[in-house]
């Protein structure tokens, strides 16, 4: 059987545009990613500037979540670390981003706001840090996603993604 060039190089390109769509998107962080002797991280729990516990909680909950997933090779401990982790929940805003006709509001628009700072007390240095990075979680009234279900859930994910990204890039 024989194949036409410009088709055969066709589906080439298609499975390789393919591949790379889908690994782009394709990203964790791994113990062999941080400093090698870094074994144990201390994440502390968020201090809260919003008066809003149960969020902060979430925020922590997500995040030691997220070591636990990606990071299998570094042990969560409650004290003496080789590295510490702090977040602080700086800000938390809930507005209304569409309206429909009726002048409704369809979407809001959830916004948290924290600081994070990495530490590394071994070599006594800052592993990453941002003063201020800023996640949204859109949720729809109308298809009756709630705030804390669904706004605040998808804001919390995109700080947990923010996170690892920024941090990749400073390790």
């Amino acid at each position: 059987m024989r194949f036409c060039w410009p088709f055969s190089r066709v589906l080439w390109l298609i499975a390789v545009a393919f591949v790379a769509g889908v690994l782009s998107g394709c990203y964790s962080f791994t113990a062999s990613t941080l400093p090698s002797h870094i074994k144990t991280v201390n994440i502390h729990e968020v201090e809260d500037k919003t008066l809003d516990p149960v969020l902060a909680n979430n925020i922590h909950t997500a995040v030691v979540d997220m070591f636990k997933r990606n990071a299998g090779g570094v042990r969560l401990v409650n004290d003496e670390a080789n590295a510490d982790f702090y977040i602080t929940l700086l800000s938390y805003t809930n507005k209304p981003e569409n309206y429909n006709s009726n002048s409704d509001v369809e979407t809001y628009r959830v916004t948290i706001r924290v600081e994070v700072k990495f530490y590394d007390n071994v070599k006594e240095r800052i592993i990453y840090e941002s003063k201020s990075l800023s996640a949204d979680g859109v949720y729809d009234v109308q298809a009756n996603e709630t705030e804390d279900r669904h706004g605040q859930t998808r804001a919390i994910e995109k700080l947990q993604d923010l996170i690892v990204s920024n941090a990749l890039a400073k390790w």
